[in-house]
């Protein structure tokens, strides 16, 4: 991968569904190279999906995550389990982890009656071999472009972040394919989503329009395969104390100025906050977690290091 893929990718990063032609402009190629180039990188596996980030707390659900440490299992029999859960209409996330934790998922559900049934459901599968399980709520979270692969040092904070709500919305049913469909490739066509809806793709761009007004959808980026962009992504836990919110906004403003930092997500859990950054080198790791603790040693009373091996699955809209 060259620095015009990297280019390609930064764009693609920043809004999944540019045109050709934007990314032509920005990148200084023609529109057929920018097409086979992107070809090439979904085809070799580094793009691995087109995202479409969605404020779907919005609409009255909230996201579980459950962290998974389990006993006397292989990776055939790891694979097993994730296997499962992405057959799972309800879950949006799922992590293959190395360290504190063998597996995590998110759930994305109404109520606490939805969370126990999936609890439930899984451990009357697979008890033998979790020797823990660890559940939090993402209250907010706020995701940021890979500005690290240009280089680019990050003075400006361009973000897309979901939050809770007081008052939900309810989406009608095309609204709801619209969003699964986006959820499912981002990069898909407003002519495609017609065809697959039977609606006028005209209708389809107006909607998509409202949807983005309403703050439904909030952004369009990537997943990307870490081992193929030489990169190592990890989730870092911050457990606080003395906490202020002077104090904890200072911390999020300075987590959110490191380029390689994507994504923040404030939780309910035995941890405040998670911090997911991509690195080339544990030295990087070690600068951002060295600078953060020293910066911060009067809020921060421990962290804890897991690797995100890669994602099983994605979406927002489950």
């Amino acid at each position: 991968m060259d620095n015009k893929d990297k280019k390609i990718l930064y764009e693609l990063d920043g809004n999944s569904r540019v045109s050709y032609s934007q990314i032509a402009k920005a990148t200084r190629l023609t529109q057929e190279t920018v097409r086979y180039r992107i070809n090439s990188l979904v085809k070799e596996g580094i793009i691995q999906k087109f995202l479409a980030i969605l404020n779907t707390t919005k609409l009255g659900n909230s996201y579980y995550q459950i962290m998974l440490k389990l006993q006397n299992v292989n990776e055939e029999s790891k694979n097993f389990i994730i296997d499962f859960l992405k057959n799972n209409n309800k879950i949006a996330w799922i992590g293959n982890l190395e360290g504190s934790y063998d597996i995590a998922f998110i759930l994305y559900v109404k109520n606490q009656i939805e969370l126990q049934s999936m609890i439930n459901e899984l451990f009357e599968k697979f008890s033998k071999v979790i020797m823990k399980k660890t559940i939090s709520v993402n209250l907010y979270a706020e995701f940021f472009p890979r500005d690290y692969l240009i280089n680019k040092e990050r003075t400006k904070i361009k973000k897309a972040a979901y939050k809770p709500y007081e008052k939900s919305i309810t989406l009608d049913e095309i609204d709801g394919k619209i969003c699964y469909l986006l959820g499912m490739n981002s990069r898909i066509s407003s002519i495609e989503m017609a065809k697959k809806i039977n609606i006028s793709s005209d209708a389809i761009l107006q909607r998509l329009k409202r949807l983005k007004k309403e703050e439904i959808i909030l952004g369009y980026n990537l997943v990307l395969n870490q081992e193929k962009i030489n990169q190592t992504h990890y989730k870092i836990l911050i457990f606080l104390n003395n906490i202020s919110k002077e104090k904890e906004k200072s911390l999020i403003m300075f987590s959110s100025i490191n380029n390689r930092v994507i994504a923040i997500v404030k939780t309910l859990a035995e941890w405040d906050y998670e911090i997911d950054i991509e690195v080339e080198n544990v030295n990087q790791l070690k600068e951002f977690t060295m600078n953060l603790t020293n910066h911060f040693s009067d809020i921060i009373k421990d962290y804890d290091l897991i690797r995100i091996v890669n994602m099983p699955k994605y979406t927002f809209y489950p």
